[in-house]
């Protein structure tokens, strides 16, 4: 195969739409056990995730890249940090700014 040839490269497995859709289904069972648990963050609390939430966690450990297990865990966290801050702001009056931003 040249550089400038017409086959195609084979895609990775993950870039494929069901193999991200297993993923995600993963994802979720295993934040949902999360939550049940109260767990907000697993990666600073990766003991009691493990021990509350073993089987989602290696299921979702299976179905996924690593790189996005560990994107997905640091997300999530950080997705529950921003919202308890911003209803810590909203019950201290903070008025909420359009951060919407155009140019012409």
């Amino acid at each position: 195969m040249g550089l400038f040839s017409s086959e195609k490269a084979e895609q990775p497995d993950m870039v494929k739409r069901s193999s991200r859709k297993v993923c995600w289904e993963a994802r979720d069972k295993f934040f949902a056990c999360l939550d049940k648990h109260n767990i907000e963050d697993a990666v600073k609390n990766s003991k009691e995730a493990t021990k509350n939430c073993g089987a989602e966690e290696k299921e979702f450990e299976k179905d996924c890249v690593k790189s996005w297990v560990e994107y997905f865990k640091q997300k999530r966290a950080n997705d529950i940090e921003k919202e308890r801050q911003l209803k810590i702001l909203e019950e201290r009056g903070a008025i909420k700014l359009d951060s919407t931003t155009s140019f012409k």
